[in-house]
């Protein structure tokens, strides 16, 4: 009868722990969260809710929705990388078997690991988003370059069609008139003398 009582015992030991962690998880998560709608909020999420598998299903479809920046995906990768690494690690230490018979220095120790790797992804998830801002920023600025060019080249198309209008009909009337009064001004400086 002794043994029931001790896995029932390690059994209420071991979700107190659980539910320490998950509300130091709760606070870590809440201290910086960003938008409601980002990257960083959902994985975080889901991390803290044990939803590993679609933390890291998530993680990579949005950084395979990215497709449009192929840029962000190739600096991104490294990163996804590691956010899984870390997501795996939280993963196993949260789930450590035979983790209520541990020493409570020992415990402790894989609780703040956990909370180390929880920042450690928190940080990461931000690289990500930040990458992902600076290849929208450059996207936008290649936009604007093109889009000036194409101004500025059809400005000097229009200018050259002016100009050579100008020339052709214009230019050429003006020459005339010119021509003409200089013509009128030396007759009438020959006709003074």
């Amino acid at each position: 009868m002794q043994p029931t009582i001790h896995s029932v015992l390690e059994f209420s030991q071991m979700n107190e722990m659980h539910e320490n962690l998950r509300k130091k998880l709760t606070d870590v998560q809440r201290s910086d969260l960003g938008r409601m709608d980002s990257l960083r909020s959902t994985i975080l999420s889901l991390v803290v809710s044990e939803n590993y598998q679609s933390a890291q299903e998530e993680l990579v479809a949005y950084i395979d929705l990215k497709e449009a920046f192929p840029l962000f995906q190739e600096r991104a990768q490294r990163y996804l990388q590691h956010c899984q690494e870390l997501i795996q690690a939280i993963e196993t230490k949260r789930n450590f078997p035979g983790l209520a018979t541990l020493s409570m220095a020992k415990q402790q120790e894989v609780h703040e690991k956990v909370l180390s790797h929880f920042e450690d992804l928190k940080s990461h998830l931000q690289q990500i988003e930040r990458v992902e801002r600076e290849s929208r920023l450059t996207d936008v600025r290649s936009t604007v370059w093109v889009v000036k060019a194409l101004a500025g080249g059809i400005f000097s198309i229009f200018l050259c069609g002016i100009l050579l209008d100008y020339q052709s009909g214009q230019f050429d009337t003006a020459w005339t008139v010119f021509d003409h009064g200089i013509d009128d001004f030396v007759v009438w400086i020959f006709q003074q003398l």
